[in-house]
């Protein structure tokens, strides 16, 4: 039985993490929005390197995506108790949060430090190559790849969600959605396939009520006087 202060930390946290990440998702459309540019892939980039500051906040924005649901399933994970005890699940769920933070935060990453270096050095093959808006870059296959290891550990630990009600439940089965569509995603990209691959952005799309809900449940748990049971 967790005591109140456990309860009420855990509570804490799953706002904060839920709060940070709500906000980045808002916040990441508007500024790929204000720093997009036109033209083929050479125009794009040399826009980019005239003025590369919306660029790069865009991104820095974007690096914070990972950081967030990494620290959301870590606790959904061992701080979140259920009916259903999935230990292993669990554990395994947060071994590949590793991989999923790692890739996803490095290919953000790489927009405001590697590519904007080949852009200073005028090194437009390397540069188009680390461009996260070209589809067949480095820094967007490993993206999807990261966003697949994502979709394997939310469908892990939210498992043992999909038999709770209200707020749970609506985690799990979002959690399950955008797994789903994770995966689509990347099998997308492997086959070529514009359609399965476009399944991205609604899995991005769903990570949006979970940062929500998420943050309902820390409000719920700050106001708890127990642990559930």
């Amino acid at each position: 039985m967790d005591t109140e202060k456990d309860v009420k930390k855990c509570g804490f946290l799953l706002f904060v993490g839920g709060a940070v990440f709500t906000a980045v998702i808002i916040l990441w459309p508007i500024f790929m929005v204000l720093s997009q540019t036109e033209g083929e892939i050479g125009e794009q980039l040399t826009a980019i390197s005239f003025q590369p500051e919306m660029y790069k906040l865009n991104f820095f924005i974007a690096s914070l995506i990972a950081p967030a649901m990494a620290l959301i399933l870590v606790m959904l994970a061992f701080k979140v108790e259920t009916r259903m005890k999935t230990p292993k699940l669990n554990t395994l769920g947060a071994v590949l949060i590793v991989p999923y933070a790692v890739l996803v935060s490095f290919a953000y990453i790489s927009q405001y430090t590697l590519l904007q270096g080949f852009l200073n050095d005028g090194d437009w093959l390397q540069a188009e190559l680390w461009y996260f808006n070209n589809a067949a870059s480095v820094p967007y296959f490993i993206n999807q790849l990261g966003y697949a290891f994502f979709g394997f550990s939310g469908m892990l630990i939210g498992f043992k969600f999909l038999k709770e009600k209200g707020i749970l439940r609506a985690i799990g089965v979002l959690l399950w959605l955008s797994g789903i569509l994770s995966f689509a995603a990347f099998g997308g990209l492997m086959l070529g396939s514009e359609l399965m691959n476009f399944s991205t952005i609604i899995s991005g799309l769903l990570t949006l009520p979970i940062g929500i809900l998420v943050m309902s449940w820390g409000l719920h748990l700050g106001r708890r006087e127990g642990s559930y049971g």
